[in-house]
């Protein structure tokens, strides 16, 4: 039986900002992380501690200035602006705190964002981006705009947008720090639910709570991974 190729592998990643000596900062470390296809991941670190850069690279958003990043067991490294590009669109779904959505958008539209570049027929847009909105349970507000919706909704719609595209991995940057517990508790659930249909799902938090919705909880302090521990069942966090 052959092994199974981990739909994430970092070996010996390292970022540093800063070209001269006194003024360069080592964001990451040596970082040596593996995510499986599936996985539910939480990483979780004080402000600084290098935990968004992660995401970063993870996302293909940035590059490592040394060591390697294999996605899918395909090398990124010399890999093209256009193609990481596709990847991004194609396999990867990202979820904001900010949430990012278009102020002059409906939600529909909003949602659809991503199709424009992807290789779906422009005809069926419109159906994919329903049903990523359905998923969420956002349709009662298909023709509202950002400024007429909760903090909660926005970050739904936020999700549906990262699922139109059916990624690999969905990456989400401190998802409910712009939300009240309650609010939060909502999306983190939406959240949950999409790994149960099979999504992985790698959020960067630096609350206990949400950290614990995660099967897997890795830490991270001074650029370095200092833990990562696996989460029973009995003892995630969920709302009754």
């Amino acid at each position: 039986m052959k092994n199974k190729i981990p739909l994430i592998q970092t070996l010996g990643l390292t970022k540093i900002y800063g070209g001269a000596e006194e003024t360069k900062t080592v964001a990451l470390k040596n970082i040596n992380l593996t995510v499986n296809d599936g996985e539910f991941i939480s990483i979780i670190g004080p402000s600084g501690s290098g935990k968004s850069t992660l995401l970063h690279m993870i996302g293909l958003l940035d590059h490592p200035t040394s060591g390697q990043y294999l996605f899918a067991g395909q090398e990124t490294e010399h890999l093209s602006d256009a193609k990481l590009a596709h990847l991004r669109n194609q396999l990867i779904g990202f979820i904001f705190q900010s949430f990012h959505l278009l102020p002059r958008a409906t939600v529909l539209e909003n949602v659809m964002l991503p199709l424009y570049y992807s290789q779906l027929p422009a005809k069926k847009h419109k159906e994919r981006a329903l049903s990523a909105i359905q998923e969420v349970g956002m349709t009662y507000r298909l023709a509202h705009k950002p400024s007429q919706l909760s903090g909660g909704e926005k970050q739904r719609v936020a999700i549906a947008r990262a699922l139109v595209n059916r990624p690999k991995v969905i990456l989400a940057d401190e998802p409910t720090g712009n939300l009240d517990s309650q609010t939060g508790s909502v999306v983190l659930e939406t959240i949950d639910s999409l790994h149960k249909q099979g999504h992985t799902i790698i959020i960067i938090t630096h609350e206990t709570p949400t950290a614990q919705y995660a099967s897997r909880v890795i830490t991270i302090l001074d650029g370095q991974i200092s833990s990562d521990q696996a989460i029973s069942s009995k003892h995630k966090h969920y709302s009754k």
